[in-house]
């Protein structure tokens, strides 16, 4: 019973450092996508 348990924990966890991995993934791609329309606003009020 106990090494079912740990194997399930472990899964667990590596779901949870996948999904953090694909979140941070995510952002950073959001953030590179939208960089350049703010620094063109910029440029184009300045």
């Amino acid at each position: 019973m106990v090494p079912v348990l740990h194997d399930m924990k472990a899964g667990f966890f590596l779901v949870v450092a996948l999904a953090m991995l694909v979140f941070i993934c995510a952002v950073a791609g959001l953030g590179a996508v939208l960089r350049p329309a703010r620094w063109s606003d910029r440029k184009a009020n300045r």
